[in-house]
Order: C-alpha cells, then sequence, then structure tokens
C-alpha cells in the first residue's frame, strides 16, 4: 500500500496541473488561432536504460543549453490585425493570431534489442514526456487565445499609429508573461518529473 504513495501524488499532482491549464484556455475559449504543429525527432540507441539515458543526455536537446531535459517543446506565436479610422480616432479590427509549436522528442531506434521490460518503461516514459510537453504547448496556445482576445477588446485610440503601438506593446507583454509561466510550470513540475516523465 505504502508503495503506491509516491505514485498516487504524481498523479494527483499531474491532475492538478491539467485542471490549471483547462481552466485558463477555458477564459479565452472564443478566441480560436491557427495552431501548427510539427514533431521532431533526434536518434539515441542502447540495450540498457543506462544507455539510453547517456545517448539522450549527448544528443538530446539538453545537450548544448543551460535548460536541461530529454525533449523540448518551442512554440512561436504571431498576430496579425487590421486598423480603421473611426468618428474621432481609429480603432483595431479583424484580429488573428497563429502559433506554431515544435516538439523535440527522443527516439529509440534499437527497441527491438532492448528487453520487455525496458520497452515497457520507455514506452510509459514517452506517454508521459509527451505529457509534459502537451503542457507547454497548451501555454503558447493559451498565449494566442489571450493576445487575440485582449486586442480585439482594445479601445479605439486618438490615431491609427498610436492603435498600433499599442496593440503591438500589449501583446507582447502577454508573450512575455506566458515565458514566465513556462518557467513556472517547469518548476512546479520539476521538468515533468511530478507527471511521470522521469526514466530510470
Amino acid at each position: 500500500m505504502f508503495n503506491n504513495i509516491p505514485r498516487l501524488r504524481t498523479r494527483i499532482v499531474s491532475l492538478f496541473i491539467t485542471l490549471v491549464l483547462f481552466c485558463y484556455l477555458a477564459g479565452f475559449a472564443h478566441a480560436k488561432p491557427s495552431v501548427f504543429i510539427r514533431h521532431t525527432f533526434y536518434s539515441i540507441s542502447g540495450v540498457t536504460s543506462h544507455d539510453l539515458k547517456a545517448q539522450m543526455k549527448i544528443a538530446g536537446p539538453g545537450a548544448k543549453s543551460k535548460i536541461k531535459g530529454d525533449a523540448r517543446t518551442k512554440w512561436v506565436v504571431n498576430w496579425r490585425f487590421g486598423l480603421k479610422q473611426v468618428s474621432g480616432g481609429c480603432r483595431i479590427h479583424n484580429v488573428t493570431t497563429s502559433v506554431k509549436v515544435t516538439f523535440i522528442m527522443p527516439r529509440w531506434k534499437n527497441a527491438a534489442k532492448g528487453s520487455p521490460e525496458l520497452r515497457e518503461r520507455w514506452q510509459n516514459y514517452m506517454k508521459a514526456l509527451q505529457n509534459h510537453e502537451d503542457g507547454h504547448s497548451d501555454l503558447g496556445i493559451k498565449a494566442a487565445q489571450e493576445i487575440e482576445s485582449v486586442l480585439s477588446g482594445l479601445s479605439p485610440m486618438r490615431s491609427c499609429s498610436e492603435m498600433e503601438r499599442t496593440a503591438n506593446s500589449t501583446a507582447s507583454d502577454i508573450l512575455n508573461s506566458y515565458k514566465k509561466k513556462e518557467e513556472y510550470y517547469d518548476i512546479f513540475t520539476i521538468h515533468g518529473t511530478t507527471q511521470g516523465a522521469s526514466f530510470r
């Protein structure tokens, strides 16, 4: 019974994080950014867990980065809008956003040579790792949704140049806030460890 406590704690934390992200996303559900997702892989090989961990450390995205980890999610948000002269000023309209998400994940190329037990552990790790990276992707999508929603609600201003500066500044501030949320997400989950993304 007590052996299941760490696993139960991991599930509770994972469910909590999922709930928090869902609540964030629900607040801007009416905004519909275009989302483009790309999966990329780096190859590793080995027949033991030690082999695989060593390969990921050398070939993974954390090898040449201050941010360690066996996987990485990169997202880029872009926004566009139109400006329209109105009586007494200028208003924003036709706000659209897009998100390009790139997942970088390991691929065990000679998995057939591993033991059944090791293959099962690897599959479980990949599921947990993808779940963690999906959390990063969700934050990028949420950033785009909030930008689209907030910019669409901006009040008219005296000139279109002022409107343009305000819109771009507002979007950049929102984007930076989500970059910070990404950092907190990794700190809170210990880079996915609390979600089961730890390979031993």
